[in-house]
């Protein structure tokens, strides 16, 4: 029997936190790094070891249950998404397990996640259309692990959803850019001309700009873009450079202590901005409305936004901006 640990009490076997990291030390001592992010740290903990470990403060799931399934997607699958994913998907995960975890995946039937769709949809069916698609994902793995035979989510009539048509005018744009800080300003700016994602955004490193242009690789789709120096690129990045920050920043975009800004810290900032517009009299957007009009405009200059949104085919891209397409009319006097 192995001796029991002093620290780290909340770590699985062979896994260490040192210096803000956490680290997999097998039996030969060495020490791999893992990350600093405590569920990535986690799933790659998972493939070294070759099995779940269970979180803090949660109990050990039945086994061969639907609990079971969640809790080794959350772990090895989830936290190697896009951050603002990832966090909807620990929402997501909890409101399914309330239902699901004492369950026996393979006794899951269409049935019931026809009644799940519906019960959850009384209150909201947007909701309830995404945590059945995380749930279908989970099944589509839990198939993979050789844990269930088949996916009861597929072939279930999700609700209907209207599509997002909010298309920002110029002025509107202009409005909110005058009322923002410049940090704000700059990377709505930079988001419009690039329609790049805003994890995308928020992450991007000063070691991607280089002489050729300013290199991404899309978190979401994985697909890699170089994006060609332009007068308008020049300039927004020319600004972004400008602004205030520590001497050891890697990011375009970091905040006080060099780092790139979370989703959250983002989003609260952004909101603060969207609530002064709205009592100033303005029609309040999302930051993701800003790639829509990007795409959009693109569309309507002539431009390739199939290219430009890093989608795999046209029909993905007229399916983001038809809703957003408009036609200006003269009226007759």
């Amino acid at each position: 029997m192995g001796r029991r640990r002093a620290n780290n009490l909340g770590l699985p076997p062979h896994m260490q936190l040192k210096h803000g990291a956490y680290y997999f030390v097998g039996r030969d001592k060495k020490w791999i790094r893992l990350s600093e992010d405590k569920a990535l740290a986690l799933a790659k903990w998972a493939e070294l070891e070759g099995e779940t470990p269970v979180p803090e403060n949660e109990d050990k799931p039945i086994k061969g249950s639907v609990g079971e399934l969640i809790m080794r997607y959350m772990i090895e699958i989830a936290p190697h998404k896009a951050a603002s994913t990832y966090q909807g998907n620990k929402l997501e995960a909890e409101n399914l397990k309330k239902v699901f975890a004492k369950v026996q995946a393979h006794a899951v039937l269409p049935t019931h996640i026809a009644k799940y769709l519906d019960t959850r949809g009384q209150t909201s069916q947007v909701r309830a259309n995404r945590e059945i698609s995380l749930l279908s994902h989970i099944f589509s793995y839990g198939m993979r692990w050789g844990a269930v035979n088949s996916n009861p989510c597929i072939g279930v009539a999700k609700h209907k959803e209207k599509g997002r048509d909010r298309y920002i005018m110029d002025s509107e744009f202009e409005g909110v850019k005058n009322i923002a800080g410049e940090l704000i300003a700059t990377v709505m700016d930079f988001a419009y001309i690039t329609a790049l994602r805003k994890g995308d955004i928020l992450s991007l490193r000063l070691d991607q700009i280089t002489d050729e242009g300013i290199w991404v690789k899309q978190s979401k789709t994985g697909a890699k873009q170089l994006y060609e120096w332009s007068t308008g690129l020049r300039d927004v990045v020319d600004r972004a450079k400008a602004l205030k920050r520590p001497i050891r920043g890697l990011y375009l975009f970091c905040n006080r202590q060099g780092k790139a800004y979370t989703d959250s810290g983002f989003k609260a900032m952004w909101s603060r901005v969207q609530v002064k517009w709205a009592e100033q009299g303005g029609n309040r957007f999302t930051f993701h409305d800003i790639r829509a009009k990007a795409l959009t405009d693109a569309k309507n200059l002539g431009m390739d936004a199939q290219t430009l949104a890093g989608h795999s085919s046209a029909a993905m891209t007229e399916h983001y901006i038809k809703q957003r397409e408009f036609k200006k009319v003269k009226p007759l006097k």
